[in-house]
């Protein structure tokens, strides 16, 4: 299962759309964007059908190539290292669009190289919304619950997105520590693509 590392917190504020003149758009979007976190930088591009590709490059120089079903559900992760795949059993399609209050569920198998592993399914539930800022830029966001289970249906872990409609992408994660705690991890900073890739 992914678990990706976003090493800051949420910062909520009142309910604004995006500012800022380097602020990407749900139309500018679209051409791509960048995210930032100490010294982590993620290159997201839009392709074809609703997926999404980003290329991660952390510091140190590894890079890490990642494919997105409209930025939200991984479906490769590949590396220097490490190659894994979900392979989706039901229709993504049926996911979409996400929207207060809507409850998902969908089941996959996590690959490998040579080997799948047992059905996983992932029930979605978007619990409300949220106001992120980034930098200068501010999003509204989708609050989506993930509870992922097992063939026997328990409960192997959980954990919450914050989806922005507008970009397409989750731009935080937030993980429940302890009963009462939480912490929410988040990029730093998104700014436009532009014509040359960073990376």
């Amino acid at each position: 299962m992914f678990r990706p590392v976003y090493p800051f917190a949420l910062t909520a504020l009142l309910a604004s759309p995006a500012y800022g003149d380097d602020c990407p758009t749900a139309q500018t979007a679209k051409l791509g964007f960048i995210l930032e976190r100490q010294g982590t930088v993620a290159e997201v591009r839009p392709t074809s059908d609703h997926f999404v590709h980003v290329l991660n490059a952390y510091p140190g120089g590894k890079k890490q190539d990642v494919i997105y079903y409209r930025g939200f559900f991984p479906i490769s992760r590949f590396d220097d290292t490490a190659r894994s795949i979900n392979i989706p059993v039901s229709d993504l399609r049926t996911v979409f669009p996400l929207e207060p209050k809507a409850r998902r569920a969908l089941t996959y198998a996590p690959a490998q190289p040579g080997k799948v592993g047992a059905l996983i399914s992932l029930e979605l539930t978007v619990t409300g919304q949220e106001q992120i800022q980034l930098g200068s830029c501010s999003y509204n966001v989708l609050v989506v619950r993930n509870r992922f289970l097992n063939g026997d249906g328990k409960m192997t872990s959980e954990h919450t997105d914050l989806y922005s409609p507008e970009l397409g992408f989750v731009l935080a994660k937030r993980y429940e520590e302890r009963p009462g705690t939480q912490t929410t991890i988040k990029y730093q900073s998104i700014r436009p693509l532009g014509r040359v890739s960073p990376l």
